[in-house]
């Protein structure tokens, strides 16, 4: 059988703006409630989504992700097959960094490097420079490497693939980071590009491959 016949498509979005990304907090593991922004950049994707009849819908089940779910599938009164909550769609962790402020924990991981930034380690080596270096400034050790992210992503690929059907359209609410390392693991430039929150990306899936056809809308 030829593999086109087992495409599924997925739209994923970025969850809307929550209180710790108002104040420039690193929001991996760690959770916040929605904005009354938040909540309307969820309710801007649903109407960029009006168009499609989905007929699933997952998220990681950080409760920013599953409200911004929410807030989409109710507006949308989409008649789901399935709703249901995916964690290995989670966003990346932190470690240590949890909750505190993103620029100058940037600072601090790029100076041994002699760099200043996120974007000067991308500069060097992309995200997997940018995964490596935070994990080894961690002093637990635990924010995740590049090939931690990538083993999840690909079980995350593996449980759409398990969960959907051939030609079905499925929402899927994922987070910033995870979504950029995805679409730089797939091969999208995702340079001064990070996903904006509510920002909508689709990716066509089949046995063997996921590849996106638009990143960031």
């Amino acid at each position: 059988m030829d593999n086109m016949d087992n495409t599924f498509t997925v739209y994923l979005v970025r969850h809307g703006s929550t209180l710790l990304n108002s104040y420039n907090r690193m929001q991996g593991w760690i959770d916040s409630d929605l904005t009354e922004e938040g909540i309307e950049q969820a309710q801007q994707a649903a109407d960029k989504l009006s168009d499609i009849s989905f007929d699933r819908a997952f998220s990681s089940d950080l409760g920013r992700a599953v409200n911004t779910r929410n807030l989409i599938t109710n507006q949308l009164q989409s008649n789901l097959k399935e709703a249901a909550d995916l964690p290995e769609f989670w966003e990346v962790n932190f470690g240590f960094f949890e909750g505190l402020n993103s620029d100058d924990i940037w600072a601090g991981i790029a100076a041994p490097y002699g760099k200043h930034s996120q974007k000067d380690l991308m500069d060097i080596g992309g995200q997997e420079e940018v995964r490596n270096a935070m994990n080894k400034a961690d002093p637990s050790h635990v924010a995740e490497t590049y090939d931690q992210v990538i083993a999840r992503l690909k079980a995350a690929f593996q449980q759409l693939r398990d969960h959907c059907e051939p030609g079905e359209n499925i929402l899927v609410i994922s987070h910033g980071t995870l979504i950029r390392t995805m679409a730089d693991y797939l091969g999208v430039d995702t340079t001064d590009n990070y996903p904006i929150n509510g920002g909508v990306s689709q990716l066509s899936i089949d046995d063997d491959q996921a590849v996106f056809e638009s990143y960031n809308q």
